[in-house]
C-alpha cells in the first residue's frame, strides 16, 4: 500500500505554519518537518499508513527509514550516515503495561508505553528475582561497554528520547508462539531513538540478556548475520559480543530482503549492502563511551526577559542552544498567557510526547523556535525552556514579557523582536533546577533522570539504578499474524516472516 499524505483528524498533530487552533489565530506553529521521513521526502506523511515490512524478528515500519519504505517515495537510497550520537537505553524489568497504539501519528514510543509489537494492551510481569535483574543489567552493560550509551532502570523525563527494552513475561503472553525469545522494531542507523523491544524472560530465562542484547541492537539498525560468534546471529547460541568484521547478512528466519543496505555499505563497502560489521555500525551510531558532566547551555532566548510589546506586534518565542554533545532533549512550556482551549497546557519538545514536536535529527545549531505570536491580545506571557543530555545534565530558563494595547491603532511593534540576536549573551542560562521538567504528559515522573531512581510509568520503583553503555533497537510485528522470530534457545527451521530523534544531523566518514 502506498503511503497517504497526512489528513487532519481529531487527534492530528499541530500543523506546521498554521494557527494552533481556530480560536487562537494569533498563535502560529513554526514551519518545518516533524519527522525524519518528512525531512527526507519534503512531504507530510502519516507513517501509520505505510505497510510494515516483516523480516524474521525484525519489523520495519513507516519510521524505520528502511530501503523498501524510502523507495515508495521515489527517493534515492542515500546513506543514513549520521555523526555518532549518544543514546539512552531503559531496561524495564519491574513490570510494565504496553498499549498497541500511540497518540498522534507515531507507530511506537517507549516513553508512552506504546508499540504494535503487542496485539492488545498487555501486562508484562516483573523479573521476580532481584539477583537476576542485577545480573541481566550487568551483562547487557558489558555487551555495550565500548559505546556511548547510557543504560538505566530509571526512566528520564519523557521528552528525552530513549529506547525501552521490556524484559519479562512469555512469548504467549504477548501473542507469539512458544519458543520465541524476543521481538523488536528496526530503525536503520538509529534514525528513530524511542522504539520498544520485547525480551521474554520467562520463555527463555537462561538467555534473557543475550536476547535483549540482540533485540535492542535491532532498534538501532543491526540485522542478522550468519556468524554464530556474533550476537546478531539469528539463534541464541551463547555469543556475547558484537564482532568487528564484515559478515554476510543472514535470512535464516526471514524472507530474504535486507532493509538497511544503504547503512551497511558504509561499513562494508565490498559487501554491496549484504554484509554487516556489527561492532562498527554500533560505534558509528553512538561513538565511543565517555563521561559527560557538562550542562547544556541556553545561548540566547527571544524575546528578552522583561520585554514589552503592543497588540500589533509580532513576537517569535525561540532560543539558541549549545552543548558538547549532539544529543539533547529540549522542551518548551507555555506557562502563562495561554490561548483558549489550552488550559491544560501547550508544549513543544523532542520525543513526540508534547502538543507539538521537533523533528528527529534537528541540528543543535538551528533555532529552536516554539511559537509565533502575531498581534497577540494584551496580557502577561511566561515561557519556560528545559534542556537535558543523555547523562542527565540539565539546564532551564524562564522568560516573561507583557503585551499592552496599541496606542492610536497604529503598529508600534518592533519588527525585529521575532529574530534572535545570536551575538548577544543571555544571563542565567546555566542554572540547573533541583526539580525537573514539570508535569509528565504520560502520567510518569518527569523529574526522573537516567541516574535517578525514579518510578517507571506504572508506579514501580526500579530495583536497580546504574549507568552503562549499550545499544539496542526494537522491531514491530504489525498485525496479528504468526511470529517469525529467530531469537530462539536453539536453531530451528526457517519461520514465517514477521511484521515489523534525534538531534544534530551531520555526516560521518565511511569506515
Amino acid at each position: 500500500m502506498l503511503p497517504i499524505l497526512l489528513v487532519l483528524a481529531a487527534n492530528a498533530p499541530i500543523e506546521p505554519g498554521l494557527p494552533i487552533s481556530a480560536d487562537s489565530a494569533w498563535a502560529v506553529a513554526p514551519e518545518g518537518p516533524r519527522t525524519y521521513l518528512e525531512r527526507v521526502t519534503g512531504k507530510r506523511i502519516d507513517p501509520r499508513t505505510i505497510t510494515p515490512i516483516r523480516e524474521g524478528d525484525m519489523v520495519f515500519d513507516g519510521e524505520s527509514m528502511a530501503r523498501d519504505i524510502v523507495a515508495q517515495f521515489g527517493e534515492p537510497l542515500e546513506s543514513l550516515d549520521h555523526d555518532p550520537t549518544p543514546g539512552v537505553l531503559v531496561l524495564a524489568m519491574n513490570g510494565v503495561t504496553l498499549k498497541r497504539t500511540c497518540p498522534g501519528t507515531q507507530t511506537a514510543n517507549g516513553a508512552l508505553n506504546c508499540t504494535p509489537l503487542v496485539d492488545k494492551e498487555t501486562n508484562f510481569p516483573a523479573v521476580a528475582s532481584e539477583q537476576k535483574r542485577n545480573a541481566i543489567f550487568q551483562e547487557i552493560s558489558n555487551f555495550y561497554e565500548d559505546f556511548d550509551l547510557v543504560i538505566s532502570t530509571a526512566r528520564p523525563p519523557d521528552w528525552l528520547p530513549y529506547t525501552l527494552s521490556v524484559i519479562g513475561g512469555t512469548s504467549t503472553n504477548a501473542g507469539y508462539e512458544n519458543g520465541v525469545c524476543g521481538i523488536a522494531n528496526v530503525a536503520c542507523d538509529g534514525a528513530k531513538r524511542n522504539h520498544v523491544s520485547l525480551s521474554f524472560h520467562d520463555s527463555c530465562p537462561n538467555d534473557a540478556s543475550l536476547t535483549a542484547g540482540q533485540e535492542t541492537a535491532h532498534n538501532w539498525g543491526l540485522e542478522h548475520t550468519d556468524v554464530e560468534a556474533d550476537i546478531m546471529y539469528p539463534f541464541v547460541v551463547g555469543a556475547g559480543e558484537f564482532l568487528n568484521n564484515c559478515m554476510d547478512i543472514s535470512h535464516a528466519t526471514g524472507n530474504g530482503q535486507t532493509q538497511c543496505t544503504h547503512v551497511h555499505k558504509v561499513y562494508c563497502p565490498q559487501g554491496d549492502g549484504e554484509q554487516q560489521n556489527s561492532y562498527g555500525e554500533l560505534m558509528g551510531v553512538f561513538g565511543p563511551r565517555r563521561v559527560d558532566t557538562v550542562k547544556p547551555t541556553i545561548v540566547e532566548m527571544s524575546p528578552p526577559d522583561g520585554s514589552v510589546f503592543d497588540t500589533l506586534s509580532e513576537v517569535k518565542v525561540a532560543a539558541k542552544i549549545s552543548d558538547d554533545s549532539n544529543f539533547l532533549g529540549v522542551k518548551w512550556t507555555w506557562v502563562e498567557g495561554l490561548p483558549p482551549g489550552f488550559e491544560d497546557g501547550y508544549t513543544r519538545c523532542t520525543n513526540d510526547v508534547c502538543t507539538d514536536g521537533y523533528g528527529a535529527w534537528k541540528g543543535l545549531d538551528e533555532t529552536w523556535d516554539f511559537i509565533n505570536l502575531k498581534k497577540p491580545p494584551a496580557g502577561h506571557y511566561v515561557f519556560k525552556l528545559e534542556l537535558m543530555d543523555a547523562y542527565a545534565n540539565k539546564t532551564s530558563q524562564t522568560i516573561e514579557f507583557d503585551v499592552v494595547p496599541a496606542q492610536g491603532g497604529s503598529d508600534t511593534g518592533d519588527d525585529t523582536t521575532g529574530d534572535l540576536d545570536t551575538t548577544a549573551g543571555s544571563a542565567e542560562t546555566n542554572e540547573a533546577p533541583t526539580t525537573g521538567g514539570g508535569d509528565d504528559e504520560t502520567g510518569g515522573d518527569t523529574d526522573a533522570t537516567p541516574t535517578e531512581g525514579a518510578e517507571d510509568s506504572n508506579g514501580t520503583t526500579p530495583n536497580t539504578t546504574m549507568t552503562g553503555v549499550t545499544g539496542v533497537t526494537a522491531t514491530d510485528p504489525g498485525g496479528d499474524e504468526e511470529d517469525g522470530c529467530g531469537c530462539r534457545s536453539s536453531p530451528g527451521p526457517s519461520l514465517a516472516a514477521l511484521g515489523m530523534v534525534l538531534l544534530g544531523l551531520r555526516r560521518r566518514r565511511a569506515r
